[in-house]
């Protein structure tokens, strides 16, 4: 197949030949004779297929389909908009809201208003960033949980969203999960590492998952030994275009639900005083995963958002002897910069946050906010750099990091730090996993736009956040066309 007339990133012209899901030769316009089939794109721009290097499948797909209380500006109001959503519910499933940001609220939420709110039905609202989530009366006796506080944070919150979701249609689960991978396609997007926080490796094993993306699938530290009995290690294939992802270990908390582990103590405390954050894994542990990780032949990613979670995960690395990735990576001290370059330690950022938290960022890390969400000084440094959503948490559109990578704006709001900003050519670049060479795989995307120019960053923003694509092929296959 030879796709006739495509732009590149470059601005040239040229001939895209691919031969068994490869790309063969890529050749100066009308250079060369036609290899097979030929498809004239009359000079769309052709850039290598995106991927979402952290995404919750699972929950994305849940949560598509799910109310949101992101712009509830306060616990009443999210309590309110729990009451109608109560009121309109049907059947003995429980009910779950997502998108709360109660980091923001200037009180605290309590029990009694969302039982209030919403009665006998069991009633859970989950925080943007899924790490800490408010329940109601009736469903902490679904859970079979006590509770004094009225807020579950970082594992209990992780375990009671585990076990609601194991109250709902498996099958229909799948369908969902289908869909928003179709609907990620429609954007480009030829690959999702999914970091669901169930047996995400198992569920990928159901014929109901069946989709033309790519996916590579994680396990936690409690599925370890699951992994072992399985003799699964990273880059086994599960089934369809599936695979074994990487051991991800969470090792401190969140910006939003202030349990981000770091160095200095916040810009706000608690009725028990300052904070900083939570640690979940020690470092013996940390050894210990990873050396058990390594046996087992399995990659490993950490998630470490505070400046002491990034040191400690450099430093566990360093340990093994070993390199890795780190997801998140929100608050990185300069010293630690260089350190990740020398030791091949990935950065998998997820640029959105940086715009969602910087309100937050202004009020907890106000005196290390030069330290939040770097791309530009990883990059620089020689640090690989990967780009996702973490979806629930954004969207999984990866246009979305891309024109906040570039412009470090949305809508009418001024940049923030623009010196963090990177190149639309390196945004796409860390965007994907492939180029366009010969020998590469075929995962391409065709843009149904010119990628805009110019140095007005609101507008480029809008125009990338708004990119249409008009073709996604894996090795070669049309997975979508408009």
């Amino acid at each position: 197949m030879r796709l006739a007339n495509a732009r590149l990133l470059d601005g040239s012209l040229t001939d895209i030949d691919i031969v068994d899901g490869e790309i063969e030769r890529v050749s100066s316009a009308g250079s060369t004779p036609a290899v097979g089939d030929r498809r004239d794109l009359g000079g769309a721009t052709v850039i290598p297929g995106l991927w979402d290097e952290h995404t919750h499948m699972g929950q994305w797909a849940r949560h598509r389909t799910r109310q949101s209380v992101l712009d509830a500006e306060t616990a009443d109001v999210a309590a309110a908009m729990a009451a109608g959503a109560a009121a309109a519910h049907r059947g003995t499933e429980p009910l779950v809201l997502v998108g709360m940001r109660d980091g923001l609220w200037p009180t605290a939420p309590t029990r009694e208003q969302l039982d209030a709110a919403t009665g006998e039905v069991p009633t859970l609202i989950v925080s943007s960033d899924v790490h800490c989530s408010w329940p109601n009366s009736a469903m902490l006796r679904r859970l079979g949980v006590e509770l004094a506080e009225p807020l579950l944070r970082e594992e209990a919150a992780f375990e009671a969203l585990s076990a609601v979701e194991g109250m709902l249609d498996p099958d229909a689960l799948d369908r969902h999960v289908v869909d928003a991978l179709a609907a990620a396609a429609a954007r480009g997007v030829v690959g999702v590492v999914d970091l669901e926080f169930d047996d995400a490796v198992g569920a990928w094993m159901r014929a109901g998952r069946a989709t033309p993306t790519r996916v590579e699938a994680g396990i936690y530290r409690h599925h370890l030994e699951l992994a072992a009995e399985r003799g699964i290690r990273t880059g086994d294939p599960i089934a369809h275009r599936a695979r074994v992802g990487r051991l991800k270990v969470i090792s401190d908390g969140s910006l939003g639900t202030r349990t981000a582990w770091t160095a200095h103590p916040y810009g706000w405390q608690s009725d028990e005083g300052a904070t900083t954050g939570v640690r979940n894994v020690d470092d013996a542990d940390l050894d210990r995963l990873l050396a058990r990780a390594g046996e087992l032949g399995l990659d490993a990613t950490i998630h470490a958002i505070g400046d002491a979670a990034v040191t400690a995960a450099i430093d566990a690395f360093e340990r093994a002897g070993r390199g890795g990735r780190i997801e998140h990576a929100q608050l990185v001290a300069g010293v630690d910069i260089p350190r990740m370059a020398r030791l091949g330690i990935v950065a998998s950022i997820q640029p959105e946050h940086a715009l969602d938290d910087r309100a937050l960022t202004a009020a907890l890390w106000a005196d290390r906010s030069r330290d939040a969400f770097r791309v530009r000084s990883l990059l620089d440094a020689g640090v690989a750099v990967v780009l996702g959503s973490d979806a629930p948490v954004t969207p999984l559109d990866p246009w979305l990091a891309i024109a906040t990578a570039v412009t470090r704006t949305r809508g009418d709001e001024a940049p923030w730090q623009p010196e963090e900003a990177i190149t639309l050519e390196q945004a796409i670049e860390v965007s994907a996993r492939t180029r366009i060479a010969p020998g590469e795989r075929a995962d391409l995307a065709v843009l149904g736009a010119p990628l805009p120019t110019g140095d007005d960053p609101h507008a480029v923003a809008a125009a990338l956040r708004a990119m249409p694509v008009a073709m996604t092929m894996i090795e070669g296959e049309t997975v979508f066309e408009a």
